[in-house]
């Protein structure tokens, strides 16, 4: 897979592999890349990551500010499902958090990508296959994957990674080649997390006709909350704002959705939705003229990523709700933890045949397998509180006045569950080093 986290997947193994020993093929079912979404999140943990394999150069003149450590607004909070709307506090973080367009990403991550070229000296080994849709694989009596496509050739490989997103190929075939397969069959395919969001992009200008001096015009992220419903809104690019607007239902989480995941809706029939809601709200959504609908979808908590010379990542190991921001960024975790170790001195062909490869796999799914339950039921329950759908608020109705008291103690917690976003991820890096060379 091609996305965000193949790709990154792709350049930690260039960065990291100094001798430049490995051959890296990027498989990817579509006949072109393009990217489906507006706005990706980087908290300072994902951006030690990118510099350390070498895409802060490229990426910088992207952001809207430097990446540093100063303290930051990442969002202000406001009860907005009443026609008096308030604020109830500014969440405040170390480096608060790098936004970008996800083409934008995705064309820097292209650029970037280890490909031959001849006007550059590097070695590189590393080729993107377009076109190539996954069927099946196999294991040679060598120990070596054999891949098979659809009407190409199938060649071999000695680690198979699939990064095929959500709806993962890769992750099926994984799941039913285990020693206990019926067991997996509730991984196999997503399920609907009883959420959808409606998605738009509004154009500054426009807002600034209908709602002069609207916050959302120079504020670097905002968050309207209500009961069972919330809207995350900030900048992306210097004339756009990203608008992104959830509405919850728990009793639907772990249902299949019928029908198709994202689809074009009427202004109107987002726009009713939010009819008693205040009024600057209602004036930024009344800007999005061809809103589109998804079902927020997810995968049942995995407690294994990989297995003998296969392993999954991303999306295809743990799609996630957005609550945190941090698929993206967990996937290129779990990309930058993994090059570490195949690039490492002590993995070679021979060593993978010598039961190398199980000593990979185990520290894989010793470090991301709990970091990606955790991530996934942090980013749920994140949902759950920015939506008010807590025990302590089950009394109020939408547009209850809700005392102040309540409210604060909801975001404490909200922004304890971002505490994860400054640590150091070089910290499971070493772990996953020290424990190879054991």
């Amino acid at each position: 897979g091609a996305g965000i986290v193949g790709l990154s997947l792709a350049i930690a193994l260039n960065a990291f592999d100094k001798d430049k020993k490995m051959v890296i093929d990027l498989y990817e079912a579509a006949p072109e890349l393009s990217e489906v979404g507006a706005g990706i999140n980087v908290w300072p943990r994902t951006w030690e990551m990118m510099k350390s394999i070498g895409l802060e150069e490229a990426l910088v003149p992207l952001f809207d500010h430097y990446p540093d450590l100063e303290p930051r607004v990442v969002f202000e909070i406001r009860k907005a499902d009443q026609k008096d709307g308030y604020k109830v506090v500014d969440v405040m973080k170390e480096g608060g958090v790098l936004r970008i367009h996800r083409a934008d990403l995705q064309r820097t991550l292209l650029n970037n990508l280890p490909l031959p070229d001849p006007s550059r000296t590097t070695n590189s080994q590393c080729a993107l296959h377009l076109s190539h849709r996954v069927l099946d694989y196999t294991t040679s009596d060598s120990g070596e994957i054999i891949l098979k496509f659809a009407d190409r050739p199938s060649t071999t490989c000695d680690i198979l990674v699939g990064a095929d997103g959500i709806k993962s190929t890769i992750r099926q075939l994984f799941l039913s080649r285990l020693p206990n397969p019926e067991e997996y069959k509730k991984y196999l395919h997503p399920l609907w997390s009883g959420t959808v969001v409606y998605r738009g992009l509004v154009a500054k200008g426009e807002l600034a006709k209908v709602f002069p001096g609207h916050r959302a015009l120079d504020h670097p992220g905002i968050m309207y909350v209500g009961k069972l419903k919330h809207a995350v809104v900030y900048p992306i690019a210097d004339k756009l704002i990203n608008v992104v607007v959830a509405v919850h239902d728990k009793t639907k989480d772990g249902t299949m959705w019928e029908g198709p995941w994202n689809s074009e809706v009427t202004q109107r029939d987002f726009y009713d939705q939010f009819g008693g809601w205040e009024e600057e709200f209602q004036a930024l959504i009344q800007c999005i003229k061809r809103p589109t609908k998804w079902a927020l979808q997810n995968i049942k908590n995995l407690d294994i990523y990989g297995k003998g010379r296969v392993l999954i990542m991303g999306d295809a190991a743990h799609a996630m709700v957005p609550h945190q921001g941090a698929g993206a960024g967990i996937g290129i975790e779990d990309a930058y933890i993994l090059a570490a170790m195949l690039t490492h001195s002590s993995t070679t062909r021979d060593s993978l045949s010598s039961g190398h490869a199980d000593k990979i796999m185990k520290i894989y799914n010793d470090i991301r397998v709990p970091r990606g339950i955790s991530m996934s039921r942090a980013s749920a329950r994140q949902g759950y509180l920015y939506a008010l759908a807590t025990p302590g608020l089950k009394e109020y109705k939408e547009g209850d006045d809700v005392p102040m008291d309540k409210l604060l103690e909801v975001f404490r917690e909200a922004d304890e569950n971002w505490s994860w976003t400054t640590s150091d991820p070089d910290d499971d890096l070493r772990k996953a080093v020290a424990a190879l060379v054991q």
